[in-house]
C-alpha cells in the first residue's frame, strides 16, 4: 500500500502539472518586472516595428504579447512619438502566461522569395527558467487567432492531453513551419510535460524544428500506472545550446532560400553576434529543408505562397521574458552596404580584402548603400561609421545619393572612434544608393602594420544593415634615398665654404613622412636640423660655412637625410684649408706738413721740410716670392687750385737727393716672404719730404694723394 500511495503521489504531481512546464517551483512577478528593466536597458539596435506587427488574438486576455517603443536612450515612448527609434516584441514577462504576435497584412512573408531576418532574441534571466518561444511561419485559417497551449507546446505545438498523435497534432497551429527556442527540459513521463523526454535533446536548451500540425512530429512512450502513454516531440535540426536564460541578448539570424516550387530551406544560426561590441562571431547553425505544400495542406486560405509569419511564446509556473528586437525583417526591406578600400596614391588599387598599401598612402574609405527591393522605404538611416585603424582621416567626408543629391559631413565628430550621421534622404526604388566616401592617411609605420576599416552600422526604422569590414596593410616604403651634388674643396684660410646638396628619391615623398636633414662639420651638427619636402627629382640643401669655423687643414662636411621609414642616406665631402700668406700694409702715421696754428714758413730759398711725424708704415708679405713696396703721389695742389710743381719727394737717406713722387711709381721698400712683420720708420730728413721753391709757393693749404702699392712676385 505504501508503493502504491508513492505512485499515486506521484501521479497526483504530474497532473497538477499538465502543459505548465512541469516545476512547482514559482518565480514572482517582481522578478520578472526587474529582469524586463535590465533587459531594456542594454537593448540594441533594432527597428521600430511602426506597422509591422499586430497581435494575436488567439488566447483571449492570456495573450500578453505587446509591442514596446523605445528612445534612443532605451526610455519606454508612445509608438507614435517622434523619439522613438527601437521597438521590442515582448511575448511574456511573467508566470503562466501565453504570447503571439503575426504580422501585418503587407508584412506577410513570401515562400518563393529569398529572404533574410535578423534579431535579437531575450530569453530571461533564471537558470531554472520556462518555457521559450517559437518563430512561425503559419497560414492557419484562423489567422491572428491561431494559438495552442502554455508551457511546452510555447503557444505552437500540439497540447497532450494524452491522447493520440493525431489528437495531439490537431490542437497545434495549422499549415504551419515553426523553430522553437526551448529553455526548459520537459523530460517527466507523464502528459503535458514529457516533450523533451529524448535522447537528442533531454536535459539542455536547444533550438529545432517541425510541423506542428503533423501526427510525424510528436511521439508515444511507454509509461507507467493508469497513463500507460506520454508524449515526446521529434525534434529536427536540434542545435543544443548554451544555457539560454542568462540576461544577455543572444542574436539570430534567419536565412531563407527558395530551392524549388515545392522546397525551400532555412538556414538558422544563434549567437552569430556579440551583444556588446557588435562583432561577428561563428555561432551555431542548422539548416531546415522546408515542405512549401505543407502551408495550404487544408486549402482553405489562399494559395500557401504570401503567408503570415511571427512569434509565440508561453510561460508556466516557471517564467521568463521572452522578447525580440529586429535587425532586419524579411522581404520588409532588402538592402546592402558594401564597404571598399582604394589606394588612390597607387592607382586607385583595391585593397579591402587583405590589401597592402605603404605609409602616405592617400586612401579612400567608400562605403555603397544599396536599396534592392523591400514593401517600405528604408526610412530615417542612420550611419554608425567606426573610424579606420592606423589611419589619419581627412575632415571633410561626402554621402552623395543616386539623385545627384549630395550631403557634407565632418569626420572631426568621431566620439569614442564613432563617426555618427543621419542621412538626409530615405533610400528608395526611385532613390537607391547613398554612397559615403571619406578619405585619409595611412600612417607611418617602421614595420608592417595591420590596418582596419571595421563593420560599420545603418540603423534605419524599418532595417538594419552592416558593411562588411576591410583590412588591409601598411607596410614601409621600398625607397632609395640619394645624395649628389657634394665635391671637395680647396680654400684659403679665411675663405669660406659654400655647398648645395641635392637630396633625391625614387618616390615622392610627403612632407609628414619626411624625417631631417642634417649637416655636420667635423663630427658636430651644424645649427637645427632642416625639414624639406622629397621628390622624385630632387630637393635643395643649401648651406655655407662661415670662415671663423674653418682653421688650416682639412675638413670633413656631411649630409645626412633620414625619412620616417628608417631609410637614410648620407654623403661627405673633404674641405681642404691652406695659408699661403698674406699681403697686408698700414699707414701708422698722418702725412701733415704744418698746422693751422703753426703752418710752414714760405722759405727764402729752396727747402725740404720733414713732416709733423716721423713716417711709420706697418706690412706683412708672407705670400712666397718677392714683395715690393711702392709710392706715388699727385701733384700738390693749393686751395686757389695752383700747383707745386715736383713739391713732394722721397730720399731714402739724408745724403739722397731725393726723388718727385709725381712722375711715375717708385719703390722704397722690399723683400721677400717672411712670416714675420715689418714696422719701418723713416728718420728726419728721409722718407717722404715737402720740396718748396720760394718762387711758388703762395701762402695757402696745399693738398695731395699718395698711393701706397704692396705687390708679391711668386715664386716660379
Amino acid at each position: 500500500m505504501k508503493v502504491k500511495l508513492g505512485k499515486i503521489l506521484l501521479m497526483s504531481l504530474s497532473l497538477g502539472l499538465i502543459g505548465i512546464g512541469g516545476s512547482v517551483s514559482a518565480n514572482t512577478a517582481t522578478d520578472a518586472a526587474a529582469d524586463y528593466v535590465k533587459a531594456i536597458s542594454v537593448a540594441p539596435d533594432a527597428l521600430t516595428l511602426d506597422h509591422i506587427f499586430q497581435t494575436g488574438t488567439g488566447g483571449g486576455s492570456a495573450n500578453h504579447s505587446s509591442v514596446i517603443s523605445l528612445n534612443k536612450d532605451n526610455k519606454v515612448v508612445d509608438e507614435s512619438s517622434s523619439a522613438a527609434t527601437k521597438a521590442i516584441v515582448k511575448l511574456t514577462d511573467s508566470n503562466d502566461q501565453l504570447g503571439s504576435e503575426w504580422s501585418m497584412p503587407a508584412n506577410t512573408f513570401n515562400i518563393n522569395k529569398d529572404s533574410k531576418t535578423n534579431m535579437w532574441m531575450y530569453f530571461g534571466n533564471q537558470f531554472d527558467s520556462g518555457d521559450g518561444m517559437a518563430f512561425v511561419l503559419q497560414n492557419d485559417i484562423r489567422g491572428t487567432g491561431a494559438i495552442s497551449g502554455v508551457g511546452q507546446s510555447l503557444g505552437v505545438w500540439g497540447i497532450d492531453n494524452g491522447g493520440t498523435r493525431a489528437e495531439i497534432a490537431k490542437t497545434a497551429i495549422n499549415n504551419a513551419w515553426a523553430l522553437e527556442f526551448d529553455t526548459y527540459d520537459n523530460n517527466d513521463t507523464g502528459k503535458g510535460t514529457s516533450y523533451d523526454n529524448t535522447s537528442d535533446v533531454k536535459g539542455t536548451n536547444h533550438i529545432a524544428y517541425g510541423y506542428p500540425s503533423s501526427a510525424d512530429t510528436y511521439g508515444l512512450k511507454f509509461g507507467f500506472g493508469f497513463l500507460k502513454f506520454y508524449a515526446v516531440m521529434n525534434h529536427q535540426g536540434v542545435i543544443k545550446t548554451s544555457h539560454l536564460s542568462n540576461a544577455a541578448w543572444h542574436h539570430v539570424t534567419l536565412d531563407y532560400k527558395t530551392l524549388s516550387a515545392t522546397q525551400g530551406s532555412m538556414t538558422y544560426t544563434i549567437d552569430d553576434k556579440d551583444p556588446t561590441t557588435g562583432l561577428a562571431l561563428t555561432g551555431q547553425s542548422q539548416t531546415a529543408q522546408i515542405d512549401k505544400s505543407r502551408f495550404t495542406a487544408d486549402g482553405k486560405n489562399g494559395d500557401g505562397t504570401d503567408i503570415m509569419w511571427g512569434f509565440t511564446g508561453s510561460t508556466g509556473s516557471k517564467y521568463e521574458n521572452n522578447l525580440i528586437m529586429f535587425e532586419q525583417i524579411s522581404n520588409l526591406v532588402s538592402a546592402a552596404g558594401v564597404q571598399k578600400v582604394t589606394d588612390s596614391t597607387n592607382n586607385n588599387q583595391d585593397v579591402t580584402n587583405n590589401g597592402n598599401v605603404m605609409s602616405g598612402d592617400q586612401l579612400n574609405f567608400q562605403t555603397t548603400l544599396t536599396y534592392k527591393e523591400g514593401k517600405q522605404d528604408w526610412k530615417k538611416i542612420k550611419a554608425v561609421l567606426n573610424v579606420p585603424t592606423n589611419v589619419t582621416l581627412n575632415e571633410a567626408a561626402t554621402i552623395k545619393y543616386a539623385d545627384g543629391t549630395v550631403d557634407n559631413f565632418n569626420t572631426n565628430t568621431a566620439k569614442n572612434g564613432v563617426i555618427t550621421k543621419e542621412l538626409s534622404k530615405d533610400l528608395s526604388t526611385a532613390n537607391n544608393t547613398a554612397t559615403i566616401s571619406m578619405t585619409g592617411t595611412a600612417n607611418t609605420v617602421t614595420a608592417d602594420t595591420k590596418a582596419m576599416s571595421p563593420i560599420s552600422h545603418f540603423n534605419g526604422n524599418n532595417a538594419i544593415v552592416e558593411s562588411n569590414a576591410a583590412n588591409f596593410t601598411i607596410s614601409v616604403p621600398n625607397q632609395t634615398l640619394s645624395i649628389t651634388g657634394l665635391n671637395d674643396q680647396n680654400i684659403n684660410l679665411g675663405d669660406s665654404a659654400s655647398f648645395d646638396a641635392l637630396v633625391k628619391t625614387d618616390r615622392d615623398i610627403k612632407p609628414q613622412n619626411i624625417g631631417e636633414v642634417t649637416s655636420v662639420v667635423d663630427n658636430t651638427t651644424k645649427g637645427k636640423p632642416e625639414y624639406i619636402e622629397l621628390s622624385k627629382t630632387g630637393s635643395h640643401h643649401k648651406e655655407t660655412i662661415p670662415a671663423s669655423q674653418l682653421t688650416v687643414g682639412k675638413h670633413t662636411y656631411t649630409v645626412t637625410v633620414v625619412d620616417n621609414y628608417q631609410h637614410t642616406a648620407s654623403k661627405t665631402a673633404m674641405i681642404t684649408v691652406t695659408d699661403p700668406g698674406k699681403l697686408s700694409l698700414t699707414v701708422i702715421s698722418a702725412l701733415n706738413f704744418g698746422t693751422e696754428k703753426k703752418p710752414l714758413p714760405i722759405p727764402n730759398v729752396l727747402t725740404d721740410f720733414n713732416p709733423n711725424e716721423k713716417l711709420n708704415v706697418q706690412l706683412e708679405a708672407s705670400l712666397p716670392g718677392t714683395w715690393n713696396l711702392a709710392i706715388t703721389a699727385s701733384e700738390l695742389v693749393g686751395a686757389d687750385q695752383s700747383i707745386l710743381k715736383d713739391a713732394l719727394i722721397y730720399k731714402a737717406s739724408a745724403k739722397d737727393a731725393g726723388t718727385s713722387l709725381n712722375n711715375s711709381s717708385l719703390s722704397i721698400l722690399s723683400g721677400t716672404s717672411s712670416r714675420d712683420k715689418i714696422n719701418k720708420v723713416w728718420d728726419k730728413d728721409t722718407g717722404i719730404l715737402l720740396h718748396i721753391k720760394p718762387s711758388t709757393v703762395k701762402g695757402q693749404t696745399y693738398h695731395a694723394t699718395i698711393k701706397w702699392t704692396l705687390s708679391n712676385v711668386p715664386l716660379k
